[in-house]
């Protein structure tokens, strides 16, 4: 349970990172997937898949927290890591282009 809330906070903490590239202050994890789509989906910086993963790592912690989930397979790991590890990825590439200037 703790490495599945650590591949969370993998996602939320590159999230914000992205969002504080193009000038936005990080918002509480609940209002991260809303701005990612605002501000780096509707733009055309970031593909739509990666704000439903950050819904679902969100909905995730929210029921770890809770004790809804009280454990997780290893390939139900294996998946979250997979997902957690292309949206980490994905958002270093953003937030490594050069010639991006925030408005």
């Amino acid at each position: 349970i703790q490495a599945t809330l650590d591949l969370y906070w993998a996602v939320i903490d590159s999230a914000h990172a992205a969002l504080m590239k193009v000038g936005e202050v990080p918002p509480t994890p609940g209002h991260v997937a809303d701005l990612l789509e605002e501000k780096l989906v509707r733009p055309g910086h970031l593909e739509r898949h990666y704000v439903r993963t950050m819904r679902e790592f969100y909905e995730l912690s929210r029921r770890i927290v809770h004790r809804e989930l009280k454990e997780v397979s290893g390939q139900e790991y294996e998946a979250y890591y997979k997902k957690a590890s292309d949206f980490v990825n994905r958002l270093r590439k953003f937030i490594d282009e050069k010639g991006y200037k925030a408005p």
